[in-house]
């Protein structure tokens, strides 16, 4: 399996950067995985928007999402342009239901993950959705986030696995999708003199750390940086618990 990292800012790109974006490929199959701004862009630097057809986003704060919105009108089909893709399928979380519906368009079929609504008390050790897509099994987690989010698993047809947090605090269901995985793709949206704005949803640098140690994964890669953070010090502050981490790169491709 590979990660093609696009983006890895968060709330907002920096000059020349993007928000979460992630091609996430196995053999012939290609998942974009997030499309905050800047992604629609970044991606056809690298993959002929023929070759998309399935999107996730973990959630829909429009830093994970804004450019799907544009990029959904690529899927129109247009027998002129075969360079586009004939269809999109696009698992998002149902809720909000108004930035749900924005999801839908010509060409594009949305479906939602169940079982992440903040009053669902489904087992979040157990997916609420399990598919296949292509050659990857994919499977959904409840986390833990202001609007309904989740942490995903990805798996290839040899057993390598990637897991992604999402936006979240520690949880259940973050623990359950990383669980072993091969590399463990996780927000680190704070250092620790900031871990009061993390409370709210979201995991330090050294919380990052945490889950992947508990979680037993063999790698972690940091991503959903604050643009004016240093990256070192993020680094340094995850390496307290984990050592086996690294920043995102953007452009980078990671093959597991």
């Amino acid at each position: 399996m590979e990660i093609l990292v696009l983006g890895k800012y968060s709330p907002f790109p920096p000059a020349g950067g993007a928000c979460s974006g992630y091609w996430i490929t196995s053999g012939e199959t290609g998942i974009l995985l997030e499309c905050g701004p800047g992604v629609a862009s970044r991606l056809q630097e690298h993959v002929p928007l023929s070759k998309l057809s399935t999107v996730i986003l973990s959630h829909l704060h429009f830093d994970h999402t804004s450019d799907f919105l544009a990029l959904r009108y690529a899927a129109t089909p247009d027998r002129h342009y075969r360079q586009l893709p004939p269809h999109i399928t696009v698992y998002a979380p149902p809720e909000p239901s108004r930035n749900f519906s924005m999801l839908s368009y010509r060409g594009v079929d949305v479906v939602p993950i169940p079982g992440l609504g903040h009053n669902e008390t489904k087992d979040a050790s157990v997916s609420t959705l399990e598919t296949v897509i292509g050659s990857i099994k994919v499977s959904f987690f409840k986390a833990e986030h202001p609007y309904p989010s989740c942490a995903v698993r990805f798996e290839d047809s040899k057993g390598v696995v990637v897991a992604y947090s999402g936006d979240t605090t520690p949880c259940q269901g973050l623990y359950s999708a990383a669980e072993g995985a091969d590399l463990l793709l996780c927000e680190a949206s704070a250092l620790e003199d900031d871990a009061e704005f993390a409370s709210s949803g979201h995991l330090t640098a050294i919380q990052a750390g945490e889950v992947a140690g508990k979680a037993g994964a063999k790698g972690l890669l940091l991503t959903h940086i604050w643009p004016f953070y240093r990256e070192e010090d993020l680094l340094a502050e995850c390496r307290t618990t984990f050592d086996a981490c690294e920043i995102a790169g953007e452009g980078r491709r990671y093959s597991i």
